[in-house]
C-alpha cells in the first residue's frame, strides 16, 4: 500500500509538471513576475527622504542665513527655493509645491552671533504624518551642522554618542530587500496553486481525477510538489537579485535562510490549496489571494510597519501569518547572523502553521467528496 501510494503521488506529480510546462502563464508567474517585482519594489521603496522641497523666506540675507541654507542643500535631504513671504510659503505647502517652509527672521545673524537663541520658524505639511518625524530629525541635524560652521566650533555640545548596529548607513534596501521575498512568495505561491487547481475544477478534470483510486492526501501532496520547485526558483531569483543587483550584505547562514524560505513557501502553497478547495472558481480565488496573502504579507508581517509598535491585539493577530515569522528570520540572517537557537520560535510557528493549513485543506477536500 505504501509503494502504491508513492506511485500514485509520483504520477500526479509528473502530470502536474507536464501541465506546468504546457502553461506559459504559470511559468511566467513563477520566473518572470518575481524578477520584475523585485526590481520595481527594490528601487521604489525608500524610507530615507531625499530632496524634500522646502520653501525659504530669508529675511536676514546675511552670511549666517546663507550658511544655514548651504548646509541644508548640501545635506541631500532638502532642496530649497526662495519664497517672497511667509504667506506665499504657506500657500506653496497648501497646494503641494513644498513639503516644508523655513522662515529666517531679520535679526537671525545678530541673535546667533550674540550667543542667544536664534529662532527659525519651520512649517511642515502634517497631512503626511509618516514623514514629519524624519523631516524634524533632519532639520535638527542640519541646524547643528550649520551652527558649527557659523560659529567655527569643532564640536557642538552633546551628551549622546550614537553607534548604529547592523545597518550603520540606515540603507532602506538593507531593511526592505531581505523581507521582500515573503511579499512576492505570498502572491506567487498562492496564485500558482489556487488558479491552476481552480481551473481544473472549472474544466471538470478534477472530478475525473477524483473518480480514480487516488486518495485526497496523495492528490494534495502530488500537486504541491511542482509548485514547491517553482516557488523555490522564484525564491532563488529574489535572493540573487537582492545580493548582486542591490548589493545587500549577507552575514548569516544560508541553510537557515533557505530552510525558512522552504517552510514559508510550503505554508503559502498550502494556503493556495485551501483557497482552491473552498472557492473552486478563479475569480473568487483571486479575491481570497488578496485577502489572505498580499494584505497580511505587506501590512502584518513587519515588512513596512514594526510589529512591536502595533496595538497589542494586532501583534497577536500577526502570529497567524507565515509572513511575520519569515521576515523575522530573513532580517536576522541577512543583517545580524542570528543562530538557529535564537530563531526556534519562528521556525516552530511556521511548522505548526503548515500542519494546520494542510490538515484543514485535507479535511475540506474530504468533505467535498462526500
Amino acid at each position: 500500500m505504501k509503494n502504491a501510494s508513492l506511485t500514485r503521488m509520483k504520477a500526479i506529480f509528473l502530470k502536474e509538471c507536464k501541465h506546468v510546462l504546457r502553461d506559459p502563464f504559470t511559468l511566467m508567474l513563477a520566473v518572470v513576475l518575481p524578477f520584475v517585482q523585485v526590481l520595481i519594489l527594490g528601487d521604489s521603496v525608500e524610507f530615507n527622504l531625499r530632496d524634500i522641497k522646502t520653501a525659504v523666506v530669508d529675511q536676514s540675507r546675511s552670511y549666517e542665513s546663507k550658511e544655514l541654507l548651504r548646509t541644508m542643500n548640501s545635506s541631500g535631504y532638502f532642496k530649497t527655493f526662495a519664497a517672497p513671504s511667509p504667506e506665499e510659503a504657506m500657500r506653496m505647502i497648501k497646494n503641494g509645491q513644498a513639503k516644508a517652509a523655513v522662515v529666517i527672521p531679520p535679526d537671525f545673524d545678530e541673535e546667533l552671533s550674540s550667543g542667544r537663541n536664534a529662532d527659525v520658524q519651520v512649517l511642515l505639511d502634517g497631512t503626511d504624518n509618516s514623514s514629519v518625524s524624519a523631516v524634524q530629525g533632519y532639520l535638527m541635524r542640519v541646524s547643528e551642522m550649520a551652527t558649527q560652521n557659523i560659529l567655527k566650533t569643532k564640536q557642538a555640545p552633546s551628551v549622546l554618542k550614537i553607534r548604529l548596529l547592523f545597518n550603520p548607513e540606515l540603507n532602506s534596501q538593507n531593511f526592505i530587500m531581505p523581507a521582500l521575498a515573503v511579499l512576492i512568495l505570498s502572491l506567487v505561491a498562492i496564485l500558482m496553486t489556487a488558479l491552476t487547481i481552480c481551473r481544473e475544477w472549472e474544466l471538470g478534470s478534477m472530478e475525473l481525477l477524483l473518480s480514480t483510486p487516488v486518495r485526497p492526501i496523495e492528490i494534495l501532496i502530488g500537486k504541491i510538489g511542482p509548485y514547491t520547485v517553482l516557488s523555490g526558483v522564484a525564491f532563488m531569483i529574489i535572493y540573487l537579485a537582492t545580493r548582486f543587483i542591490f548589493n545587500v550584505p549577507f552575514i548569516g547562514s544560508h541553510w537557515i535562510l533557505f530552510l525558512a524560505g522552504l517552510m514559508c513557501t510550503v505554508d503559502y502553497l498550502g494556503i493556495g490549496l485551501f483557497v482552491s478547495v473552498i472557492s473552486k472558481q478563479q475569480q473568487v480565488a483571486v479575491q481570497y489571494v488578496s485577502l489572505i496573502g498580499m494584505l497580511p504579507a505587506s501590512m502584518l508581517s513587519g515588512f513596512v510597519f514594526p510589529i512591536e509598535y502595533m496595538p497589542e491585539i494586532m501583534q497577536y493577530v500577526t502570529m497567524i501569518f507565515p509572513a511575520r515569522w519569515y521576515v523575522e528570520i530573513a532580517r536576522g540572517e541577512f543583517l545580524k547572523d542570528m543562530a538557529f537557537a535564537d530563531l526556534w520560535i519562528p521556525f516552530a510557528a511556521m511548522a505548526v502553521q503548515g500542519v494546520v493549513i494542510l490538515t484543514f485543506t485535507l479535511s475540506k477536500f474530504k468533505r467535498n467528496l462526500e
